[in-house]
């Protein structure tokens, strides 16, 4: 028996056990209302990517006429699809990141979760935080405590593996004379 739409009770016609079957709400509710894009005439601009569309903004960036179909909007910005691209791909600019990756991170594991093989990995630390120590960019705002600490730890365990290695050494060295 059905008692509402997307909701259905009912039994099973082999074992005759109840059945409540509910159908998510999405898939029944009415479509969301999309304005329709405003077909150009002769008197207005035309969208360059689709020249049928009246533009209706411009391109933050290179300047070229776009309709709402065509257009990204991204921050405070409008932009065309190439332009995105080419500032997220080819110019690298912070506000368009798809992802970053954080290297004082990678260093802080490399010396915190692989500790027993830090004779290697506390070296490839310090070097991943001194050749990327400019480049801390990431979504939110961060601050350089994580950067210190991890090379901090890296520091301590190049020494702590140092001092290991000469003491292991002169005690080897005191057995042969």
């Amino acid at each position: 028996m059905q008692s509402e739409v997307g909701h259905l009770d009912e039994n099973c016609p082999v074992c005759r056990a109840e059945i409540n079957l509910s159908v998510f709400p999405r898939l029944y509710r009415e479509p969301v209302d999309k304005s329709v894009p405003k077909l150009a005439d002769g008197s207005q601009a035309k969208c360059n990517f689709y020249p049928e569309l009246a533009a209706e903004k411009v391109c933050d960036e290179c300047g070229c006429f776009l309709s709402e179909k065509a257009s990204v909007h991204w921050g405070n910005l409008d932009l065309c699809l190439p332009c995105l691209h080419r500032l997220r791909e080819e110019k690298k600019s912070s506000t368009f990141v798809a992802r970053s990756i954080l290297h004082d991170n990678r260093a802080l594991a490399l010396v915190t979760l692989l500790a027993p093989f830090t004779l290697f990995t506390a070296p490839v630390a310090v070097f991943l935080l001194l050749k990327n120590r400019k480049n801390l960019s990431s979504f939110a705002p961060r601050g350089r405590t994580r950067w210190w600490v991890a090379m901090t730890l890296s520091i301590l365990w190049i020494i702590v593996w140092t001092v290991l290695i000469v003491v292991w050494s002169s005690l080897i060295l005191e057995d042969f004379t």
